[in-house]
């Protein structure tokens, strides 16, 4: 994991690294996303779409899908 800094200027607003802006394909005008978990801060770039950026997630856990929804019925019997 590489580390970068940047100062935040007088208007909060910063300029983010070219290192990371190149990492990220960040390009002007894209949107970000800011995922604060208590004093930590992610910053992504906005998907253009949500359904497909989430897509087969955890796609590892659903091997088999049909047998968990048979065991599933099963139990409601």
């Amino acid at each position: 994991m590489e580390t970068f800094t940047a100062r935040v200027s007088a208007k909060y607003q910063v300029v983010i690294p070219k290192a990371v802006r190149e990492a990220l394909h960040i390009q002007p005008q894209d949107s970000l996303l800011f995922l604060v978990d208590g004093d930590m801060v992610i910053i992504r770039p906005k998907p253009t779409s949500f359904t497909e950026a989430l897509g087969g997630l955890h796609r590892h856990l659903w091997t088999d899908p049909d047998a968990w929804l048979a065991e599933e019925r099963a139990s409601w019997e």
